[in-house]
């Protein structure tokens, strides 16, 4: 089997960045190669991310999200990847792992383009649509939460190419792009990660400062609760106290 390729993009944040990789090769037996896009990160990251990736690429400044969703896109060989954010966690599954239940859902379901697992907690959506029996849930756009995608359709349609400004909403560019050719996305109904929630100790989530959680939409729950942190040991396999001390 082809290995599937991991491109995980990063900006400071260095404690939930190493917890992810963390998560990412702890639960993923399925073979995979794992592409670290560092944005510019102000400390030498370079040091604590290469050991643990496959290949890894610092910016000497961070140009924004979308950019470095394109740049990591060159280097994927496989028909599908993964497109994640480094606040996620994945799942300890039994059996299969969370990567090759999401392959079998793009094998099952052809003509969706992504697909994404559900978080524990979502942003400004509704968690209504998941109350049903369908293993997946046809929706507008899906965050980097372990997005998996098709390759050829990424490219297809631009990969980012756009250049915006900081933080662009690269979900809603992707999707609408994929709306445009008739293209589907969806959450895994029966899939799920971890999506974290915190601050790096200069500003939240890692947003520019002068940006209120009104306006780029993550509300910050800091510190973690005992009882999230339980949970995520139970279904992650890990303890998040490690990372953030």
């Amino acid at each position: 089997m082809q290995p599937i390729d991991i491109v995980l993009t990063t900006w400071q944040r260095e404690w939930m960045t190493q917890a992810s990789i963390e998560a990412i090769r702890r639960n993923t037996l399925t073979p995979h190669r794992l592409i670290v896009i560092d944005n510019g990160s102000d400390r030498n990251s370079q040091e604590v991310y290469m050991n643990r990736a496959d290949i890894y690429v610092k910016l000497d400044q961070n140009y924004g999200l979308e950019y470095a969703k394109w740049l990591g896109m060159k280097f994927v060989n496989s028909e599908l990847f993964v497109s994640m954010d480094n606040d996620i966690l994945v799942y300890d599954y039994e059996h299969r792992d969370w990567l090759q239940r999401l392959i079998d859902l793009m094998k099952r379901y052809p003509e969706y383009g992504a697909i994404a697992p559900k978080p524990q907690a979502l942003v400004g959506t509704s968690t209504e649509m998941f109350e049903t029996q369908n293993e997946i849930v046809s929706f507008g756009h899906v965050p980097g939460y372990a997005r998996i995608m098709r390759t050829d359709w990424v490219n297809e349609v631009g990969a980012w190419n756009d250049k915006r400004e900081l933080r662009g909403h690269e979900e809603l560019w992707i999707g609408q792009k994929f709306a445009e050719k008739g293209y589907r996305l969806a959450w895994a109904n029966n899939i799920e990660c971890w999506h974290l929630f915190g601050k790096e100790d200069t500003d939240s989530w890692g947003y520019p400062k002068d940006m209120i959680p009104e306006d780029h939409g993550h509300n910050p729950v800091w510190p973690i609760p005992k009882n999230d942190i339980e949970k995520i040991k139970e279904k992650v396999g890990i303890d998040i106290t490690e990372y953030y001390g």
